[in-house]
Formats: C-alpha cells, structure tokens, sequence
C-alpha cells in the first residue's frame, strides 16, 4: 500500500482548495508553508526551506513548534528551490505519492518553477507519483511507464502539454483523440473524458496533464 505526503509550499491560500487541511496523509512544509500548518495545528513530518518569508517572530513560532530534527533551515542561495527540497524530503520520508499545494498563484517565476519540476533529471521519477492541486485543477505528469489518467472526481476538461521532447505522441480515448509525429510543444486543452480513463502512448518525454473545473 502506498504512502501519501502532502507538501504545502508558500503560495496564495485563494488557491488553496476548501478541504486542503482535510486531506489523509502526513504534511512536510516548504518556506511559508510550514507556518501555514502550523497555524492550522496540523504536525509536520519536516520542514525545509530557508524561511525568508518570515520574519523574526514566525520563525522563533515555527522553532517551537517543531523539534529539532523536524526542520531544515538552508541557505537563500542554493541549488533547489524551497518547494525541490520538500519533495525530496517526502520521498526520504518513503512517499510513494507526493501531492504538492501552494505551488500555484503568486510570483509567475515560482508557479512555472513548480510545474516543470519533473523535466529535470533529478525529479523525472516524479512523474506517476506527483500531483499537483489548487482550487480549480489538478495536475499530474505522464512518462513512459505511466501514460495512462484517471478521471478526477468533480473536474470537466482536460488538458495535455508536452514538455520537451515527446516522440508520437497519441490521447486514444479521450473526446478529441490527437496523434502528433513531432511533439509541437504546446497545450493540447479543453479536451474531455468519455469513461473512467484515458490512454496515451509516447515514446519518451515527460507530458503534464490538467484536470479543471468552471
């Protein structure tokens, strides 16, 4: 059986769907994050980040909150992202799924950031085991061993886009089936489901799927 950690990264709370504290799982924050479970009275399995976003008094909150072991503090300049260290910290946690909030909204540069994090070599095994979610949509990502979508309870559209290099690339059973010899890198969207699943066949590359709503 699988397990589930949620991540919270320092994004908007207007895009926070209504029932994010709610969900089954442990939680790891990232930056900001971490001070938003903190003041919804959830425990955190870790927190990482270099907290810039808070000030003096928020972190002596957060340090209180947590024991030692459970929180990171890095340095603003390093290699990953606040969000990047979160999800590798859910993984040495032993998730096998990682669903990652407050990752949408705010700073353009971070929400992009955010979403092509499986195109990196380091966090291609993501692919299959990340969501994505804010309060219109979800997002997963497709490779060669996951090319298969599962319809999402309460969402209408959905949506392909190739990210990089995907060779043939076929939707088989959506409402609007697409094959595409060579990958055109853009967002194939407003398509829909007809059954439970839909199937997809590339083969290489990493393609992130939506599923929204309205």
């Amino acid at each position: 059986m699988g397990k589930r950690i949620n991540v919270l990264a320092g994004g908007p709370k207007e895009k926070w769907p209504d029932d994010i504290f709610e969900q089954n799982g442990d939680w790891i924050g990232a930056d900001r994050g971490a001070y938003h479970l903190l003041k919804a009275g959830l425990p955190m399995v870790a927190a990482v980040g270099d907290f810039d976003s808070l000030d003096e008094g928020e972190n002596v909150e957060l340090h209180d909150y947590l024991k030692d072991d459970q929180i990171k503090v890095y340095p603003p300049k390093k290699d990953y992202t606040d969000t990047q260290i979160a999800l590798l910290a859910a993984f040495k946690h032993g998730a096998t799924d990682i669903v990652l909030y407050g990752a949408t909204g705010g700073r353009l540069d971070h929400e992009l950031s955010n979403l092509t994090i499986p195109t990196q070599d380091e966090f291609k095994h993501l692919a299959g085991h990340l969501s994505i979610v804010d309060n219109q949509n979800t997002i997963t990502y497709l490779d060669v061993e996951h090319q298969v979508v599962n319809k999402q309870p309460g969402y209408k559209y959905l949506g392909f886009m190739p990210l990089g290099i995907v060779d043939n690339f076929k939707i088989i059973d959506a409402l609007y089936p697409l094959t595409l010899s060579v990958n055109s890198g853009k967002m194939y969207s407003s398509n829909e489901f007809v059954g439970e699943l839909v199937h997809t066949d590339f083969d290489c590359g990493i393609v992130l799927v939506t599923q929204s709503n309205g």
